[in-house]
């Protein structure tokens, strides 16, 4: 998918909208979020009787669940009628289905300025060692494609 069509959608979600919280944007979107234990998935997306259904780990830091909200709305976004599961981030993947998630999460996390956003430092004392690598290797993939 080109970058301007991620730009284009990704304005539609946070401009039409004015939201800056990924839950509001999935419900905007008739996206149903649910939080369950997921062992070792992160989260996943379904299409359930017509309904888009994401699960989250709700083991997971707040957010790692907020970066795999990310991606698995792209996936109901890009591609709505196939089911999806987000155990980490791999770069590169070799499912272009699963890159294309990736980079529309990156830049979804970075028009509503969750990478920046200073005010979510307040979640910082409950991650881990493996949320602070998984938070930098996101970061690093949003910044490849530029």
């Amino acid at each position: 998918m080109h970058q301007s069509r991620y730009k284009r959608l990704i304005k539609s979600l946070t401009q039409n909208y004015t939201l800056t919280d990924l839950e509001k944007i999935a419900r905007s979107k008739k996206i149903i979020i649910l939080y369950s234990d997921l062992n070792k998935e992160g989260g996943l997306y379904k299409l359930i009787d017509k309904n888009k259904v994401i699960i989250i780990n709700n083991r997971l830091s707040y957010y790692h669940q907020q970066i795999v909200l990310a991606h698995e709305i792209a996936h109901a976004i890009l591609h709505p009628h196939e089911s999806s599961a987000f155990t980490s981030i791999g770069i590169p993947k070799k499912d272009y289905k699963e890159n294309e998630a990736n980079l529309f999460a990156c830049k979804l996390l970075q028009a509503i300025g969750f990478l920046e956003n200073e005010n979510l430092c307040i979640y910082e004392k409950e991650l881990t060692k493996a949320d602070f690598k998984f938070i930098e290797t996101y970061r690093k993939y949003c910044c490849e494609g530029e």
